[in-house]
C-alpha cells in the first residue's frame, strides 16, 4: 500500500482511540475509508494493531485523553508502518475494547457492500 493511502487508514483508525464515545457515525465513516481503500482487511488489521495500536493506545488510559485527534503531521512523525500480520500485544482490556470497535467496523463494512 502507498503512503497516501496508510495515512488515510491511520486517519481513520485514530478515531477509535480518542477520549470519546465510538458512535455509530464514527464506524460508517471509519468503515467507508477501509472499503474506499481497497487494502485487504487483513492489512488494515495489521495497520491498526501494529502502526496504530501502540502509539495511540495510551490516551485510552489518559484521564484527560485528546479528543479532538491528531493533525496528519503529528500521525506522520509518530506512527512507522510495520510488517507482518496483525499482534494484539497491549493491556488485555484496551485489546478487547479495540477488538470489539474494530468488529463494528467489520460489520458497516459488510453491509455496505
Amino acid at each position: 500500500m502507498n503512503d497516501d493511502t496508510r495515512l488515510l487508514l491511520w486517519e481513520a483508525l485514530s478515531e477509535l482511540f480518542l477520549d470519546t464515545e465510538v458512535t455509530d457515525t464514527t464506524v460508517r465513516c471509519i468503515a467507508q475509508v477501509v472499503a474506499q481503500s481497497g487494502v485487504p482487511v487483513p492489512e488494515v488489521e495489521a495497520v491498526l494493531w501494529n502502526d496504530v495500536f501502540p502509539v495511540l493506545y495510551p490516551n485510552l488510559l489518559s484521564v484527560a485523553g485528546e479528543w479532538a485527534g491528531w493533525p496528519r503531521e503529528w500521525l506522520r512523525e509518530h506512527l512507522q508502518p510495520a510488517r507482518g500480520p496483525a499482534r494484539r500485544k497491549g493491556p488485555r482490556i484496551l485489546v478487547r475494547d479495540i477488538e470489539a470497535q474494530w468488529n463494528r467496523v467489520l460489520a458497516q463494512c459488510n453491509t455496505t457492500r
